[in-house]
């Protein structure tokens, strides 16, 4: 019986990365989306025009690859479909510009001047513009940040915490109730199997 739980727990260690994996990212979202609605000036960028923190209108995406003794956690930005008040095309990369602070330069495409308009007075002016924080001085670095201090400490000092991770992982029950039934007949190497995957499936569950 003990053998047979230990190579299950062993067998289906990934599973326990997975499903953790698969729950951080959810908690992140939240927590991004949670951030970005009391900090819009910070995170606007990492969504649709005027959705900041809304789960719907972010331009950002985590994904996990697990290997044998590691979880990573990776976030790709993706490109923004609507376009603001005062355009009428989408700036697609807008999200990494914004993030990583690249300055841009509005050229004149098919007019012979660029309009624009700064609290409620209109101007003309031919020529590039060139705008230094398209995002804002607030921007720059702040998912990353955002990022950072989630897995780097709200992960390990609540997250874990909140789930019962290290609580439920310490102490297998699924053992000892599973054992009951080794003892009173069937095959023991197969319920120590079963048991070990009913405490990892209830643990990432």
């Amino acid at each position: 019986y003990s053998q047979g739980f230990i190579d299950s727990a062993k067998e289906n260690s990934k599973r326990v990365s997975q499903g953790v994996a698969e729950m951080s990212i959810d908690a992140f979202y939240q927590y991004l989306d949670n951030l970005a609605r009391s900090h819009p000036g910070m995170l606007h960028h990492v969504y649709e025009w005027g959705q900041t923190g809304d789960p719907f209108g972010r331009l950002v995406e985590l994904t996990s690859i697990i290997s044998a003794r590691t979880v990573t956690i990776s976030a790709d930005f993706l490109d923004s479909q609507t376009s603001s008040g005062d355009s009428s095309q989408p700036f697609y990369d807008k999200a990494r510009i914004m993030e990583e602070g690249i300055p841009v330069i509005i050229n004149e495409v098919q007019a012979k001047a660029l309009f624009f308009e700064i609290d409620g007075e209109e101007f003309f002016r031919t020529g590039p513009i060139y705008i230094a924080n398209p995002g804002g001085s607030q921007t720059r670095g702040s998912f990353v940040r955002a990022f950072n201090e989630f897995y780097g400490k709200y992960f390990k000092e609540v997250f874990l915490t909140s789930i019962n991770f290290y609580s439920h992982f310490s102490n297998p029950q699924e053992y000892k109730r599973f054992i009951k039934s080794a003892v009173k007949g069937g095959n023991p190497y197969t319920l120590g199997k079963n048991a070990a995957l009913a405490w990892i499936e209830k643990g990432v569950s």
